[in-house]
């Protein structure tokens, strides 16, 4: 079964947070802030920061009026971009991640081109939804 893990799960959470905050006029919001409203670990969060920190989706500022915000306009942050960031290729099964080719049956394989099809409409599905996209979900 296709499953992104709790780290994209988060990570898009995050970034989903920020650009609500964004919205609601907080520039800065606090990691912890994030981590109590949503039962999240903060340690585990934090982790997640760090990386889309170092990969330029998110920015921080310390001190009193500190905590983290959105790099880039939540309109342009797609959510293909930050899964990618924090999972990897998106992809069902390895003989679809570009460069892969370890699977036994390589060649005579009959549902590889069902596989690729599916990677092909999940990725178009994430490059065509963004970080504002969540904003308009009926719990935001």
């Amino acid at each position: 079964m296709f499953q992104i893990s709790t780290r994209g799960d988060y990570g898009l959470l995050l970034l989903s947070e920020l650009a609500r905050e964004l919205r609601e006029g907080r520039e800065h919001t606090s990691l912890r802030a994030i981590a109590e409203s949503k039962n999240l670990s903060l340690k585990y969060l934090g982790e997640i920061a760090t990386t889309l920190k170092k990969a330029g989706l998110i920015t921080s500022k310390e001190g009193r009026d500190g905590g983290y915000t959105l790099a880039r306009q939540p309109e342009e942050i797609t959510m293909i971009e930050a899964l990618e960031i924090l999972e990897g290729p998106v992809s069902p099964v390895r003989c679809c991640d570009i460069g892969e080719d370890k699977c036994g049956v390589t060649g005579t394989c009959t549902v590889k081109s069902t596989w690729v099809e599916a990677t092909d409409l999940v990725t178009n599905f994430l490059k065509n939804k963004t970080i504002a996209d969540t904003l308009n979900s009926p719990s935001a």
